[in-house]
């Protein structure tokens, strides 16, 4: 009996992280054109990639100088629901941050982070691949969608009747 417990909790509480992983996803920065710390020459097309779908309602990205002005702002591309893009105009030399806010398409999920580049009238500007860019700042949003929140009380109330229901049958 206390074998048929444990696997039957083991079974419930694998099931509760499993559908809350899926519930809870944020979209994370996967790489960026310009990378993090690379110079460019402007004007420049800024691409943003995310690990997942992102949606253009709540979903932003803005250039902004070492004074914190804003130079740019882009959206989210029309071409690829994974991608921002921000069209740089010509730009002084210096300093700019990247600031952005992913909003998941499929479960409203916030993350928010930034990087940094620069622009050198010498920069290398080619338009190469993507380099993978790791986002030490990004950090997720505190406020989870209720439909998140409903998903996740869901999971725990199957998990709990699949774990009843392995005890029960077992019982008999």
């Amino acid at each position: 009996m206390t074998k048929r417990f444990g696997l039957a909790g083991a079974v419930g509480s694998a099931l509760v992280m499993l559908i809350a992983t899926v519930v809870l996803a944020h979209a994370p920065l996967d790489s960026s054109d310009p990378a993090d710390g690379a110079t460019i020459k402007t004007p420049y097309t800024l691409t943003a990639t995310f690990a997942e779908e992102i949606t253009p309602n709540g979903s932003s990205i803005v250039v902004q100088s070492a004074g914190g002005t804003q130079v740019a702002s882009g959206s989210v591309s029309t071409t690829d629901s994974n991608q921002m893009t921000v069209d740089l105009p010509v730009l002084p030399d210096g300093q700019y941050t990247v600031l952005w806010v992913s909003v998941t398409a499929d479960d409203n999920g916030i993350l928010r982070g930034t990087y940094h580049f620069n622009v050198s009238a010498t920069g290398s500007s080619s338009s190469a691949a993507p380099v993978e860019t790791p986002a030490p700042t990004a950090s997720a949003d505190s406020s989870t969608s209720p439909g998140a929140l409903v998903a996740v009380a869901v999971a725990v109330v199957i998990s709990l009747a699949v774990v009843l229901f392995v005890l029960y049958r077992n019982r008999r």
